[in-house]
């Protein structure tokens, strides 16, 4: 078949219909994830984790059946999780769910999938994806964590609000805008942006800002 075409995207899940095959840590995980405005996630597995069984009864948008999958769940479903430790369940599953036009994760055999989910977190004023593509979800994670650390010690955050606020101003001013953003994304002044928040450096920042 040839390497994966991969095509980075947003899912836009509201009011959609998610099925989860399987009930462990796996499972938690993709389920904790998931935004708000869905109209509701079953997840159907033989016997359930303590720990997701006490996180699904928190939550009405979230339906816990204790038994197997049936093709009629998938009814609906836009988006569906394999996270059984059961491979050929896995697969009978995306099967089902392919034959009704939903997108399939498989969490346990991600190039499998239609889909794989990256790791996500949020710092320094920023929202950020990162993905191995299925290569290492160890290694996004890792990477995820010291990303998150570098970021939210650093001053980018504060550099954003400043933007935010200066917003309007500079949507009426085309030309202030263009030399303000020539000045902030100099390779000089990424590097004060993202190195470890200093006064000094702060200051350098504001100077740049005020042109």
């Amino acid at each position: 078949m040839g390497a994966p075409a991969s095509y980075p995207a947003v899912l836009d899940l509201r009011g959609a219909r998610v099925v989860v095959l399987g009930a462990g840590r796996v499972a938690l995980q993709k389920l904790k994830g998931l935004p708000a405005g869905l109209e509701r996630a079953l997840v159907v597995a033989p016997q359930a984790r303590p720990a997701l069984a006490a996180w699904a009864a928190k939550r009405p948008w979230v339906e816990l059946a204790l038994r197997t999958l049936r093709a009629a769940d998938l009814k609906g479903c836009r988006l569906l999780f394999c996270c059984a430790d059961d491979a050929p369940a896995n697969a009978q599953a995306a099967g089902w769910a392919r034959g009704r036009g939903a997108w399939v994760c498989q969490a346990a055999e991600g190039p499998a999938g239609d889909l794989q989910v990256p790791a996500q977190f949020k710092a320094g004023g920023l929202r950020l994806t990162l993905s191995t593509g299925g290569a290492s979800p160890a290694l996004a994670k890792a990477l995820r964590r010291r990303l998150q650390a570098q970021l939210s010690a650093s001053d980018l955050a504060w550099l954003l609000a400043q933007l935010r606020r200066r917003r309007a101003a500079l949507k009426s001013d085309p030309a202030a805008k263009r030399a303000l953003l020539r000045r902030l994304t100099a390779p000089a002044a990424l590097d004060l942006a993202l190195a470890p928040r200093r006064a000094d450096r702060r200051r350098r920042l504001r100077s740049l800002l005020q042109g």
